[in-house]
C-alpha cells in the first residue's frame, strides 16, 4: 500500500499533537514550588545519553551502553516582583551555596525531586517525567535594558541526578 501524502489523518482519528505550551514543572518541598509554577516561561523534557564502552577484538569493535548521563534543564523563569520569583530562587540557591558564608550546603537539604507534566489542550493528563535529586548549580538573574518594554526572566541551571517516565507514561 503505497504512502497517502493528503494529512486526513492529522486532527482526526487520534492524532492530536502535543503542544508545547501545555506543560508544567514541579519541585517537592520547595517553599514557593505554586508561585514558581505560575512563573513559568519555558523548561526543556528531560534528556539522557549512554557512555560507550568499546571492546576492541582482532580487527572489529563492539559497542556497549555506559553510564547515563542527565544533562542540566535550563528553566525559565518571568521575574514577578509581588510573588517573589528571584527571592524564592536564591533561597533555594543559597542551599547548595551561601556566598556571605563560602559554606557549601548538604545534598540532602538542597536537592528536592520534581516532575515535568505535560497535559491535552483540554486539561487532561497525557504524561509525567518523575525528576530526581534536582538543585539549582547556576543562576542568571536575566538582564535589564532601559529602553525595553519587556520583562526580566531569570534563568535557573537545574541540575539532575535522575529522570524516567512515571507509571501511566504510555510506552506502548
Amino acid at each position: 500500500m503505497p504512502i497517502t501524502l493528503l494529512a486526513n489523518h492529522v486532527g482526526s482519528e487520534r492524532w492530536e499533537p502535543q503542544r508545547v505550551n501545555n506543560a508544567l514543572l514541579h519541585f517537592s518541598d520547595l517553599a514557593g514550588d505554586d508561585d514558581l509554577v505560575l512563573a513559568l516561561s519555558s523548561f526543556p523534557l528531560p534528556k539522557v545519553t549512554n557512555g560507550i564502552i568499546e571492546v576492541g577484538f582482532v580487527n572489529e569493535r563492539r559497542k556497549f551502553a555506559g553510564l547515563p548521563t542527565f544533562d542540566d534543564l535550563s528553566v525559565v523563569y518571568k521575574d514577578y516582583v509581588d510573588k517573589g520569583t528571584a527571592d524564592i530562587l536564591w533561597k533555594w540557591r543559597k542551599l547548595v551555596y551561601d556566598p556571605k558564608t563560602g559554606k557549601i550546603g548538604l545534598k540532602s537539604v538542597y536537592a528536592k525531586d520534581g516532575f515535568a507534566e505535560l497535559f491535552a489542550p483540554n486539561g487532561e493528563f497525557v504524561r509525567r517525567y518523575e525528576l530526581i535529586g534536582c538543585w539549582p548549580s547556576g543562576m542568571d538573574p536575566g538582564d535589564a535594558d532601559l529602553a525595553g518594554e519587556d520583562t526580566i526572566n531569570i534563568t535557573a541551571t537545574i541540575t539532575i541526578d535522575k529522570a524516567f517516565p512515571s507509571d501511566g507514561f504510555n510506552l506502548g
